[in-house]
């Protein structure tokens, strides 16, 4: 399963590197891809992850979820 999260803000190394952090504590989070281009973020799950989790491990740091969607292959 592929996510795109978009976290208002995320257009520096330093707050990229710290979400992608964040999300690679989250369980079943396998992978994780920073866009600073489009201030987004993509991760992979090897098992279900939920968007509430994702989002509230993000924001709990400090930083806003501005939007969370399933990437398609």
């Amino acid at each position: 399963m592929k996510k795109t999260i978009v976290v208002e803000g995320m257009n520096h190394l330093q707050i990229g590197s710290a979400i992608a952090g964040i999300l690679e504590s989250v369980s079943g989070v396998d992978r994780v891809s920073l866009n600073l281009e489009e201030e987004a973020v993509a991760v992979e799950c090897k098992r279900a992850v939920t968007d509430e989790d994702l989002r509230d491990a993000i924001n709990e740091e400090g930083f806003e979820v501005l939007e969370i969607y399933d990437e398609y292959e």
